[in-house]
Order: structure tokens, then C-alpha cells, then sequence
């Protein structure tokens, strides 16, 4: 299990290490694995780590919570639609309180992660 896990996370890095930081909305389909098999494989090497690795585990912990920013790909085309909107001078406050939303949605699903990660052993 241990190997099945290190190469979920493996895996999951290598598409963090794609995307643009602070990107909020990206599209799930970017995921090697289903977001519950990631999650569940970092809780299993945060469980294995022992105190002698504190940088994996903190990179393994930031995994966790940035896994909020991965949405199903329709929204994450809204969000995207929105921003690019905003960014050009073309706001239609339609899509962009529809955008909003689902980044407050990311952020507060983030902020959960957070406390999960902080409650974690």
C-alpha cells in the first residue's frame, strides 16, 4: 500500500509542478487520480513519515490543501471565463459573481484542508 501511495503523490506532484501557483479553478480532469485516492494517499505518508522528514511532510500537508484548488472541468472553465473577463475590462457580472462564487467555494474548501492538515498527528 505504502508504494501504491507514494506513487499516487508521485504522480500528483508532477501535475502541481505544471501549474501556475495561485491559480484558483483548475480542472479536475488535470488529476492522475481521483481526488479521493490523493487525498487518501497523503494521509497515508503523512501517517508512515516519521519525524525525521519535516520538509516532506510539510510539502506533503500544502499537497493536501491545494488539492481544493482542482474543480470539475465546467467550472473551472467559468472561473476561467471570469477572470480573463475581468483581466480584459470586460466585466459581465453574470459570469463573474458566478466565478466568484466558486473561488469563495475553493477558498473555503482550502481553509478546511487547512484545519484538517492542522488536526492531522
Amino acid at each position: 500500500m505504502l508504494a501504491m501511495a507514494t506513487k499516487v503523490v508521485s504522480d500528483y506532484g508532477k501535475v502541481l509542478a505544471l501549474v501556475e501557483p495561485g491559480v484558483y479553478g483548475l480542472p479536475e480532469s488535470l488529476l492522475p487520480h481521483a481526488r479521493d485516492s490523493i487525498r487518501f494517499a497523503i494521509l497515508t505518508l503523512l501517517r508512515e513519515l516519521g519525524p525525521e522528514h519535516p520538509e516532506v511532510k510539510e510539502g506533503l500537508r500544502q499537497g493536501y490543501v491545494y488539492l481544493a484548488q482542482f474543480v470539475i472541468d465546467d467550472e473551472a472553465e467559468i472561473v476561467s471565463r471570469g477572470q480573463s473577463g475581468v483581466a480584459g475590462g470586460e466585466v459581465d457580472d453574470a459570469s463573474t459573481e458566478s466565478a466568484m462564487r466558486i473561488i469563495n467555494r475553493i477558498k473555503l474548501d482550502m481553509e478546511r484542508a487547512v484545519e484538517e492538515m492542522r488536526d492531522f498527528p
